[in-house]
């Protein structure tokens, strides 16, 4: 439904307009219809929901530029007048078509497309803009999560990509990363939990109070007891057990 305002101080060209804005074939709603200046004033002082505005130029009392100069205008002008005159100050406002009257359909029809044109495109790009920012805020409120953790030694640090590591094991205090070869790192944290905050959720979880699993190294899951499973790894020696109240969410998070 397209929301219009007309400001024309003839009643003819009034109803001429109205009749071409009917033979569009739109859905349409004329809000206002206003013939001076003072009345126009009073109501765009009201920033009005319009999508389009039918403005004559020179009205009973005075020239509609006064208005356009003494406020912001954001809503798209046709201007309709029989004066050629004052083409630029149409377009120093917020006009986008100037219609020289007498003006027959053909011409109506060509500037009512415009208008339609940038309504759609400006339309297209907040919806973009919208996306965008939405993306943008999705991104930036992700957690971050390490590619690699960094291990010191005596002798330097060297750092270890976290998809390569096939489990975490912690013990008293002491956190050890058993990488694809079963190869066993001191890791500088001190517990699972400082460990966790720092992994990606879907590529790890905590089986049991002491270690953590990669998902990717997981081969096979046996049933270990009533309520615990137990997790062989590819191509490695080790066989890890889920705790009592990890197994179910471990299986979902499986997909099992």
């Amino acid at each position: 439904m397209y929301k219009i305002a007309i400001i024309e101080d003839e009643a003819p060209a009034r109803k001429k307009l109205k009749l071409y804005i009917e033979k569009l074939g739109v859905p349409y709603e004329i809000i206002t219809e206003l013939e001076t200046v003072d009345d126009t004033l009073d109501f765009l002082k009201t920033n009005p929901e319009v999508d389009v505005i039918f403005s004559d130029i020179e009205l009973r009392d005075g020239n509609v530029f006064d208005v356009y100069s003494s406020l912001t205008v954001k809503t798209p002008i046709i201007f309709s007048t029989a004066y050629n005159d004052f083409w630029m100050n149409a377009f120093e406002t917020n006009g986008i078509e100037y219609l020289l009257k007498p003006y027959t359909f053909v011409r109506f029809e060509k500037a009512w497309n415009k208008f339609q044109t940038l309504k759609d495109n400006l339309q297209q790009n907040q919806q973009s803009i919208f996306k965008e920012l939405d993306s943008y805020f999705q991104q930036k409120n992700k957690p971050i999560y390490k590619d690699f953790i960094s291990v010191k030694t005596s002798n330097g640090i060297y750092f270890l990509k976290t998809q390569e590591i096939a489990y975490f094991q912690a013990d008293h205090g002491v956190v050890f990363a058993f990488d694809q070869q079963e190869k066993k790192h001191l890791l500088n944290q001190n517990s699972l939990t400082s460990i966790q905050e720092i992994l990606d959720p879907e590529l790890f979880f905590k089986i049991n109070r002491g270690e953590l699993v990669n998902k990717n190294f997981v081969e096979r899951i046996n049933r270990y007891n009533k309520n615990t499973v137990s997790i062989t790894l590819k191509n490695l020696k080790a066989v890890l057990k889920t705790s009592q109240t990890t197994t179910a969410t471990f299986n979902s998070w499986m997909g099992v």
